[in-house]
């Protein structure tokens, strides 16, 4: 299995088959004499802003905490999470993790969608 060609930017779904983010990172387990094994997938804009530059993604971090003041650390799923794999990949997270995979959607929509025309419904309407 080629890792970067197969689960890099795979849509992520929850068991309710909602899309939750996508692949970021791959995160390896290197042991001595033994060939390494997959331990974990990050997603996050931080891991996704590294894979551009090694340096880009600490700046991201700084950036987003000094101007939004919200923290988008990566989430790492283990792979004990892992439901059904092909075109996009199950996993069974639960709340808490979840809430934290959304949270850059959950601040765009407050923030941002909310402000723009027809960005939500009018009551009354």
């Amino acid at each position: 299995m080629d890792l970067v060609r197969d689960l890099l930017d795979v849509q992520l779904i929850d068991p309710n088959q909602r899309p939750i983010g996508r692949v970021d990172g791959i995160l390896l387990d290197v042991r001595a004499g033994e060939p390494p094994r997959l331990a974990a997938l990050e997603v996050g804009a931080v891991t996704l802003a590294r894979r551009v530059h090694r340096s880009l993604g600490p700046a991201v971090h700084r950036f987003v905490l000094r101007w939004f003041g919200v923290s988008w650390r990566p989430v790492r799923i283990p792979l004990a999470h892992f439901g059904r794999v092909g075109v996009d990949i199950e996993i069974a997270v639960g709340d808490r993790r979840e809430r934290r995979l959304l949270r850059l959607e959950t601040w765009l929509s407050n923030r941002i969608v909310r402000r723009v025309p027809g960005g939500t419904e009018t009551p009354g309407r």
